[in-house]
C-alpha cells in the first residue's frame, strides 16, 4: 500500500477554486467601480453635491490661493462633495472610492470664510487618510 499523501491535480484544484474566486473578484471588482455613469453622455457624474468631475477639479484647484473667501472659492470650484457642520472643511472627490488603486480628495480648510489651508489627501481602501 501507497503511503504518501494524495494530491489534488492542478486542473482539479483550479476548477474546484474558480467558483469562489470568481465570485470574491467580482465583488471586489464591483465595491470598486461603484461609480455613477450618466447615462445620455456616458460621463461619471461626481460624488455628493460636487459640480464638477474629479479631472475638472484637479485643474481648477491649480487656481486656489489661501486667503481667498468661501464665496471666490466657489465660484472657481463649485460645490464640494462633502461638507462638514461647520462649513470650515470642504472636500472633494473623484468619481472612484480608491477601493483597490489609491486615490486623493482635495480638503479645503477655512477659518473666519477665508480659505487658511488646502492640499491633497490619500484615499486609500475606501477611507481618507
Amino acid at each position: 500500500m501507497n503511503s504518501a499523501p494524495r494530491r489534488m491535480p492542478l486542473a482539479s484544484l483550479t476548477a474546484f477554486l474558480r467558483p469562489g474566486l470568481l465570485a470574491a473578484l467580482a465583488l471586489l471588482c464591483g465595491t470598486s467601480a461603484c461609480v455613477t455613469e450618466n447615462k445620455t453622455t456616458g460621463e461619471m457624474v461626481p460624488r455628493g453635491d460636487q459640480r464638477y468631475p474629479w479631472e475638472k477639479v484637479k485643474e481648477l484647484a491649480k487656481q486656489l490661493k489661501d486667503g481667498m473667501n468661501k464665496d471666490q472659492v466657489l465660484m472657481l470650484m463649485g460645490s464640494p462633495a462633502e461638507v462638514d457642520k461647520e462649513d470650515d472643511q470642504w472636500v472633494y472627490l473623484p468619481e472612484r472610492y480608491g477601493i483597490l488603486i489609491p486615490a486623493q480628495a482635495l480638503h479645503l480648510q477655512f477659518k473666519d470664510r477665508i480659505l487658511v489651508k488646502h492640499g491633497y489627501r490619500a484615499i486609500v481602501l475606501g477611507a481618507q487618510l
